[in-house]
């Protein structure tokens, strides 16, 4: 089940989960744990997901620390991401995570 983001009456941010079938449309207002929340968009924006998927490998990297430790670089010091598994690699060694 997917996790919805909603805006609570005081203009927090909540979330929740909702079966895709079930999930109130955007701007629709339902109780999420006794409180009223409206549906907001929300989109997750990978962006070394989208360098992968418009470039293909090997790609420049946008979100990565210059010269980072087991990348080759360009010269002007931003990493060149050569795989999946370099990329995988590269997010173990320095404990990093996809958003």
């Amino acid at each position: 089940m997917p996790i919805y983001l909603f805006k609570d009456e005081d203009n927090n941010d909540v979330e929740h989960f909702f079966d895709t079938s079930n999930a109130p449309s955007i701007g629709e207002q339902v109780m999420v744990d006794g409180v009223l929340c409206t549906r907001r968009a929300s989109f997750l924006i990978d962006s070394a997901g989208i360098e992968r998927k418009t470039h293909k490998y090997p790609y420049v990297s946008r979100s990565l620390c210059r010269n980072i430790e087991g990348c080759n670089t360009t010269e002007d010091g931003k990493p060149i991401i050569t795989s999946q598994n370099h990329e995988r690699e590269v997010a173990a060694r320095h404990d990093m995570v996809k958003d």
